[in-house]
């Protein structure tokens, strides 16, 4: 009598603007019951399994990002970039992900946000300035001494 296996291999890379995309493969097989009753061969099996997961999914990754179709994965802001007659409406906002992240580096930093905001973005909230000054922000705070 056989036995089901059930093996998976999933893995996120990043992408810019604080992005990522993914893969995953699961894989159902059937063993040899006999398998079970030898260790060694049961762990080679498996192993050969998640190697092929593995190798199908790092090809996956390899291959260069295609943009959503519309309506299909598109981030919330993306598919709403254009107006009417497909014009771009302007630079996108900060997205709540990247605000709350600058107010927590900020705050584990000891920076004082609302001056660092005053004196480098004309005194803007957070949540009002782009996504790619929201961005750069991050990274300045990531590598700015406390103070």
């Amino acid at each position: 009598m056989p036995i089901n296996v059930s093996v998976g291999f999933s893995r996120k890379v990043g992408e810019p603007n604080y992005g990522s995309r993914g893969a995953s493969v699961h894989l159902e097989m059937e063993l040899d019951r006999a398998t079970l009753d030898d260790p060694e061969r049961f762990q080679t099996e498996i192993e050969g399994i998640f190697e092929q997961a593995r190798s199908a999914v790092e090809r996956e990754l390899e291959r260069p990002a295609s943009p959503p179709a519309e309506g299909e994965g598109a981030c919330v802001g993306q598919r709403d970039q254009a107006g009417e007659n497909g014009r771009r409406r302007g630079p996108r906002p900060a997205t709540p992900h990247q605000v709350r992240a600058i107010e927590s580096i900020a705050r584990r930093r000891g920076v004082d946000l609302i001056h660092l905001l005053h004196t480098k973005f004309d005194g803007r909230r957070a949540d009002e300035l782009t996504i790619v000054e929201a961005s750069l922000l991050i990274d300045f705070l990531k590598t700015s001494s406390s103070g």
